[in-house]
């Protein structure tokens, strides 16, 4: 892996010379730049950089088993995550991030950080070498670490609880060195640091904050210290201005990492979640945000979480100009049930269309009748539906003998697909936000997309295919630790202690806090000239602050749990699957709860959710017993690298440790089901 690494380095440090990227203003690089010669503020910013990358497409990923994201195709490993139904694949760019990209640079900056006493820089490296390590043990439960780095190009694997400990560890040592002075004359922490800016407070904080949040993974297990974990939550964030976040940028131009391609300005999570137009939103995270437990309380963060478009358009007749539309809301995929109308779910039927066409002139498109009446409950169904989605002034639609024909008009969005299943996907609006450097964006502050199949089409009117999300767009924030994150966790541990009080009001400021960090970041996107798009529409709905009144309406209703009495671990932990955004934690979340099942001791059913219908892994590599924790998706398989280059070493621990469940070895599909250290239900 080393070796890697150099080639990688000089390329990083030729390109990072050249970068504009105001959060990578820090690199200004020596001549002739050498594995030797990198200084520590030019290697902190890539190694924050590539775990961040690591960290977003690890998170969502993950996310999709949580039933938060899924994916338009039924074979991609983002919606086999989310049918848990998991493939190898999926795990590549994570481990890929962490290890080439970070991981390699961090021995390096820790003997250049002692060298020149610039300690601070050790201590945050530390941070990150913690942060990193956890998530490959969360992800895989076993990986390489205590030789993972070095000359040993088959590095044994270490067991879950080796690299809790020594993560654990890290912390420790990274605390004792903040909290002392660097030697004089070292490079301060701010010429290199693209979180917390230098400022040491924040990152004492963050360490605190990631020892109660890896503290609180341990529920399932006798480790479990809840005093400990509030003792670090007190020295943890105390408010938003304490968070630790990574400000991002729409940048003009910009340049790629060596390793995946991808900007370096922009939020990872867009580069990962939000670049392509594939990605969609699951109908049960929606129905969170618009129908909360069925109460019928449309949350105030609905219209800035979930992508809205241009809907029902009307052109003028020339074509050359919108005349009138509508905005529709994503309704997510449902991929828990069936949408009305319909026999199977809508992965059963072809691949979702992705990207759509707009009609320029009135196009006709014909569905057998046979076709439909393979998914459809009948075809008056089928029109019914199209008739709800499409306007008379949008499509017209004819029930003939044999098949039924649309005729889309001018300005309508279609799926350009004879198969009667793709009819209705207009209605899952895509995820995707565009950039400025792709020359999609069509200025620095329009970030909505218009991506489709006629992309210059709709540029050119100014048709918003969506209006991306609040987590996803290029220049959206990216949180690494929150006070949102740190509330919700004391009201857990205060519930599981029976101080239903404590544990209400902590979960109310979770709520709160996180309608507060969100409004800093909207008011900012007003402010930039966000609200109107560079055609001239307004999208305020999507970029603009939330009402206070509307968030004291939300606050007083049957969303919010009013009293301690009222107050369920599901609505602590709902709650906060909301304020987390796109985080890895949150599947460690759902796996500690045992995702739907209800089997948690006196908690009940946590995340209430149904299990996904349309699963196609078979029955003899996960349990068939819905209690049982093999029944769901526990971990990810190991990544190629480790079971092609490194078979002997992978197959070592695997089989020491799972033999005993039937796992014959690192390629044992089987070993999806097997729940990480921290996750064996007691």
């Amino acid at each position: 892996m080393k070796k890697v690494l150099y080639s990688i380095l000089s390329l990083i440090l030729i390109f990072g010379a050249t970068s504009c990227d105001k959060w990578l203003d820090v690199n200004t690089n020596p001549d002739t730049p050498s594995n030797q010669s990198a200084s520590v503020e030019i290697r902190l910013p890539w190694i924050q950089h590539y775990y961040m990358y690591a960290y977003g497409s690890a998170s969502v990923r993950t996310n999709a088993a949580a039933q938060i994201i899924t994916h338009t195709s039924h074979s991609n490993h983002i919606s086999r995550m989310a049918t848990w139904d998991p493939w190898q694949d999926m795990n590549i760019t994570p481990y890929q991030q962490w290890f080439v990209g970070a991981a390699n640079n961090i021995p390096d900056i820790i003997a250049k950080a002692q060298e020149t006493g610039a300690t601070h820089y050790e201590a945050a490296t530390l941070v990150v070498k913690s942060m990193g390590y956890m998530m490959m043990a969360d992800l895989f439960g076993e990986t390489p670490y205590t030789n993972a780095i070095g000359s040993d190009f088959s590095p044994a694997h270490d067991t879950g609880e080796v690299v809790y400990a020594g993560c654990m560890a890290d912390l420790d040592k990274a605390i004792e060195l903040f909290s002392q002075p660097q030697k004089e004359g070292a490079t301060p922490l701010s010429a290199g640091d693209t979180w917390n800016n230098g400022d040491v407070q924040k990152w004492i904080k963050l360490c605190y904050g990631l020892k109660a949040r890896w503290l609180g993974t341990l529920s399932k297990t006798e480790q479990y210290n809840p005093q400990a974990i509030l003792d670090a939550i007190s020295k943890a964030p105390q408010s938003n201005a304490e968070n630790t976040k990574v400000t991002h940028y729409n940048v003009e131009t910009s340049s790629s990492a060596p390793i995946n391609g991808d900007a370096f300005g922009p939020n990872t999570i867009y580069n990962t979640a939000a670049w392509g137009g594939s990605q969609r939103l699951n109908k049960w995270y929606v129905d969170l945000l618009t129908n909360y437990k069925g109460t019928g309380v449309e949350d105030p963060r609905a219209d800035k979480l979930i992508p809205s478009k241009m809907w029902n358009v009307e052109l003028s007749e020339d074509g050359s100009t919108i005349k009138s539309y509508e905005w529709m809301r994503d309704c997510g995929v449902n991929v828990q049930g069936l949408d009305e109308g319909w026999l199977v779910n809508r992965y059963a039927g072809a691949s979702m269309q992705s990207t759509c066409m707009p009609a320029t002139e009135d196009v006709t498109k014909t569905y057998s009748k046979e076709g439909i009446l393979k998914y459809y409950s009948s075809v008056d169904a089928f029109i019914a539906n199209v008739k709800k989605l499409f306007n008379e002034k949008a499509a017209t639609v004819v029930n003939g003998t044999d098949s039924v024909k649309i005729t889309y008009h001018a300005g309508t969005m279609y799926a350009d697909s004879d198969d009667p299943t793709c009819v209705e996907d207009v209605k899952y609006v895509n995820f995707r936000a565009d950039a400025v450097y792709q020359t999609y964006g069509l200025s620095k502050t329009d970030m909505n997309t218009y991506y489709s199949r006629a992309s210059s089409t709709t540029r050119a009117l100014g048709l918003v295919q969506g209006t991306g999300a609040f987590y996803t767009r290029p220049d959206s924030d990216a949180d690494i630790l929150t006070y949102s994150e740190m509330c919700f966790l004391k009201a857990e541990v205060l519930f599981r202690q029976g101080d239903k009080g404590g544990a209400h009001a902590a979960y109310i400021e979770g709520i709160k806090s996180h309608f507060a960090r969100m409004n800093e970041k909207l008011a900012y996107w007003e402010g930039s000239g966000c609200c109107t798009t560079a055609r001239g529409f307004d999208v305020s709905f999507a970029y603009a602050p939330m009402a206070q009144a509307d968030i004291d309406a939300y606050m007083a209703s049957e969303a919010v749990a009013q009293s301690s009495s009222e107050l369920e671990m599901s609505d602590i932990m709902m709650q906060k699957l909301i304020a987390m955004g796109f985080n890895i934690q949150t599947w460690n979340d759902v796996r500690r709860f045992n995702y739907n099942a209800g089997n948690v001791k006196d908690f009940g059913v946590v995340y209430e959710f149904d299990e996904p219908m349309y699963r196609m892994k078979a029955q003899s590599e996960f349990d068939s017993d819905p209690n049982s924790d093999r029944y769901y998706p526990r971990r990810m398989m190991q990544c190629y690298l480790e079971t092609d280059y490194n078979t002997e070493e992978t197959n070592k621990l695997i089989l020491e440790l799972y033999s005993q469940y039937g796992i014959e070895g690192c390629m044992d599909p089987k070993i999806y089901s097997i729940p990480v250290w921290w996750d064996w239900t007691k």
